[in-house]
């Protein structure tokens, strides 16, 4: 019986704890704080809960049993893989409409939100358990086209979609801001607070650009294996040692997500700091003119990055 090299089990073993603890301290953070209950913050946790099943399905499987749970395996990959692709398609229309329709955001993702994120999840399920239907038998004709679907429906098209979203978003907060400072003697009370917010709103923008194109350039691997082993039945052009970097750049991907909303995310930066303030203030830490000063690296970019 096939068994995980120690050299493989325990970095994963690892980055699968870190992996769970962090996404679901985001999960936790948005659930208690009233400030992060939003609805870009609610397909955060969407986001957050594929990657938990990275660390806390994907890796136990694989580091316990990688033979016996391979079909498994290759369904529960499809399903993390598309429903993240998924949320990070509604997420970018989610800023996609708070940029350049203001006005009608709220009423407009409150009439879906409710809609595209259960369909974010329940589409990519169907659609990776289609196998099942001819016993994933991979010789079958039939397999081949699913995963031609797979690839340019569920990745290619989608990722089209996204970036001239986000070129689109950048570009009309470009033309935006060239516009106020050209009228900048307008020094009225509102234009101020509309340059805050298209300046804020391009931050939020700017985290989920990170964050989509981290995701796509790490689970590259697993694309490139899927293509060349499954479709083209070129198995010789993948190197041996792919199949164990694909799960550690998988890893990557599912790490640095809370960390990157950690870091660059306004709303979830002050609110780590704040939480942070005062755990440290209950324990009686330095505090000058009544306030307490968190020596940490989000403390320093929150007076430049807070909303």
């Amino acid at each position: 019986m096939y068994t995980t090299p120690l050299y493989i089990v325990l970095p994963l073993s690892i980055l699968s704890i870190a992996i769970v603890v962090s996404n679901v301290a985001v999960c936790f953070l948005v659930c208690l704080n009233k400030n992060l209950r939003t609805f870009t913050n609610g397909f955060i946790v969407s986001l957050a809960i594929s990657d938990i099943l990275v660390g806390g399905v994907l890796f136990p499987c694989y580091l316990t049993n990688p033979v016996g749970t391979a079909d498994f395996i290759g369904y529960l990959v499809s399903i993390i893989l598309l429903a993240g692709v998924a949320n990070l398609c509604t997420v970018t229309y989610d800023r996609y409409l708070a940029l350049n329709q203001p006005l009608e955001y709220s009423f407009k993702i409150s009439r879906i939100f409710l809609k595209v994120v259960p369909a974010s999840w329940i589409i990519p399920i169907v659609y990776s358990l289609l196998p099942l239907i001819w016993n994933t038998d991979r010789r079958e004709k039939i397999h081949k086209i699913y995963l031609i679907g797979l690839q340019l429906i569920g990745v290619i098209i989608p990722y089209i979609f996204i970036i001239i979203a986000y070129c689109t978003i950048f570009r009309r907060v470009r033309r935006s801001l060239k516009l106020r400072k050209q009228f900048s003697l307008n020094s009225s009370k509102r234009s101020k607070q509309e340059r805050k917010r298209v300046t804020s709103e391009a931050k939020v923008a700017k985290v989920f650009l990170i964050v989509s194109a981290s995701f796509i350039l790490c689970w590259l691997p697993v694309i490139f294996i899927t293509t060349a082993g499954e479709i083209f039945d070129r198995i010789d052009v993948i190197p041996e040692a792919l199949e164990i970097i694909s799960f550690f750049t998988i890893a990557f991907s599912s790490l640095v997500n809370p960390l990157v909303y950690s870091f660059m995310k306004p709303d979830f930066n002050k609110a780590i700091v704040k939480a942070l303030n005062r755990h440290l203030k209950r324990g009686g830490n330095y505090t000058t003119n009544d306030q307490t000063i968190a020596l940490t690296p989000m403390s320093v970019t929150a007076t430049y990055i807070a909303e």
